[in-house]
Order: C-alpha cells, then sequence, then structure tokens
C-alpha cells in the first residue's frame, strides 16, 4: 500500500489531501478484493471451533443462512490455496497438505452452483448484506493470484465443471508448489457418477443420498482424506435422512470415531441483517424456528 509520511500531508492542500486519501482508500479496498480470504474471521466461537476440528468426518448443522456454507468453501480454499487468513494462520499446518484434489457436492448445478457457490469464489464479486466493501459481506475467496495467470476463465473449465488454482506454501506465499482442484457435482446426478477420483477432501452442501455417500467414502479411503456435510435438516418428511442422523450426526455430538458435529446458529452470523431475521422468526412456531435458525434435527 502507498504509504505517504506526515511532512507531505502537512503540504498538501485541503483537495490534494482529499484526492491522496481516496487513492489511498482504493488501494486498500483493491487489496481486500484481491484477497478476501486473509481478511476472512470466524462469525462465532463455534465456527472458530469448526475450524480447528481436526475430525475426519466433520458435520456442520446450520439453520438459513447461518454461514454454514461459507465454513465448508474456507476449509476448502484454505486447504487448496495454502493462503490462510490472519485469524487462523495457526492452523496452516495442521491443515495445509500441500497440492489437493477436492470435490464438492451441491443440491443442484442450475440453482446452486452458478448462483450461489462460484459467487462466493470469483475474488470480483461481492456477497453480503452492505454495499460492496462493507463490514456485512465479502469479495470471493480465492486470491485473484491463486488463479492460473490471475485470471479466473484460465482457471475454470465448464466442460468438466472443475476450478483449478495455485497452491502456495503457507509459509512462503511467493513459493507456488503445484496446483490444487475442487470439482462441482450435484446430488441428483447417478450416483455412478461419483464411483471415480482420489480426493483429499468431498464436501456436501445440504444431504448427500446415502448412494453418494458410501462413494464419497470411498473416494477419500486411499489417501485418508476428509469428509463434509454442511446443512440445514430438511423439514420435509419424504427426504430420507435417517441414516445421516445415525451414522454422521449422533457419533459426531458424541465426538467417537474420529467424527464430530457442530451446530451454528443463524443468529449468531453477524453479517446478517439480525432485526430482519428476528421479525421473520418472530412469525415461525417454536418447531420451525429450532430447523431454520438453529439446524436442529
Amino acid at each position: 500500500m502507498t504509504e505517504v509520511d506526515s511532512p507531505d500531508l502537512s503540504e498538501l492542500s485541503d483537495d490534494e489531501f482529499r484526492e491522496k486519501f481516496l487513492e489511498v482508500l482504493s488501494l486498500a479496498q483493491n487489496e481486500r478484493r484481491d484477497n478476501q480470504i486473509l481478511h476472512y474471521r470466524p462469525v462465532s466461537p463455534t465456527a472458530m471451533a469448526i475450524h480447528e476440528s481436526k475430525a475426519a468426518i466433520l458435520g456442520i448443522g446450520g439453520g438459513n443462512r447461518s454461514g454454514k456454507s461459507e465454513l465448508q468453501l474456507i476449509e476448502l480454499v484454505m486447504a487448496m490455496t495454502g493462503v490462510f487468513p490472519r485469524s487462523l494462520a495457526h492452523l496452516a499446518r495442521q491443515k495445509w497438505r500441500g497440492p489437493i484434489n477436492c470435490r464438492l457436492v451441491l443440491e443442484s448445478l442450475t440453482t446452486t452452483l452458478y448462483p450461489t457457490i462460484l459467487p462466493k469464489l470469483q475474488f470480483w464479486k461481492w456477497n453480503g448484506t452492505d454495499a460492496p466493501g462493507g463490514e456485512r459481506g465479502h469479495w470471493g475467496w480465492i486470491p485473484r493470484w491463486c488463479l492460473k495467470g490471475g485470471e479466473w476463465e484460465k482457471s475454470w473449465s465448464e466442460k468438466l465443471r472443475t476450478l483449478t488454482v495455485l497452491c502456495r506454501d503457507p509459509d512462503d506465499l511467493t513459493r507456488v508448489v503445484g496446483e490444487s482442484s475442487v470439482q462441482f457435482m450435484s446430488k441428483d446426478q447417478d450416483p455412478t457418477d461419483f464411483a471415480s477420483g482420489e480426493f483429499h477432501i468431498v464436501g456436501h452442501d445440504e444431504p448427500p443420498t446415502l448412494a453418494i455417500w458410501r462413494e464419497s467414502e470411498a473416494r477419500v479411503m486411499s489417501v485418508a482424506g476428509r469428509l463434509i456435510v454442511a446443512m440445514t435438516w430438511p423439514d420435509d418428511p419424504s427426504i430420507p435422512v435417517d441414516w445421516l442422523f445415525d451414522e454422521v450426526y449422533e457419533p459426531g455430538m458424541a465426538k467417537v470415531r474420529d467424527h464430530e458435529w457442530f451446530d451454528i446458529y443463524s443468529t449468531d452470523n453477524r453479517n446478517l441483517d439480525q432485526e430482519a431475521v428476528a421479525r421473520q422468526a418472530s412469525n415461525w412456531s417454536t418447531e420451525t424456528k429450532n430447523v431454520r435458525l438453529y439446524g436442529q434435527p
């Protein structure tokens, strides 16, 4: 960032001072946009505990807009790029394995990947309650300097729905050690589509089917990888999640068999307009609030 010493400032006219201030402010805003991941701060103590988890199978239950999807994306981006937020720098050696392959399973490619997930990764896209650059929100999490040639178009394959990024050494971010990738799929694809590849992290945004989960288990097995699911419990009884309750939630709550489960609340997300959240909650039953705000099964 440009530095202006005191003697220079004292000699500036009001108009010159204003111009210099706006120049420095613009540089700071651009720095945040290109390096948003460095500025990330967990939204709550529970969010910090999620990042500090070493569990091989990590479950994140949350209400709508609680930040559960962001937590999962941050986990992926840190591990893929080697660029860790200042607030989580102490986790670099725990989580970084060098170049890795990841998969993220979504509800839908058309209604989730393009309008929701990709904008959360694209450095020039703003996501938040406030106007671009405000306190409540963020630019895309992938640093510009971790894209191939600094360009999204060179890193993104529409045909393969795969993003390839530069993996850097957390101890020396100027050193590129290879390339990491994340493949995007959706749970409405046939389970046989998932039956290939080795992945260090397989994430699931909302509950997968049991058949897809079984394939995910097989994909991480040979590389001692990790499974993550970030979800709101469905209030539609026709959606089968009993298996997930038994295999992931219960052992995760008990913190056994290398499972951990955390519940994160919409009411704790400081990036939301909490007055608007409270107004909506006042119209919901206790049962609905437990699911929609607190992510309770």
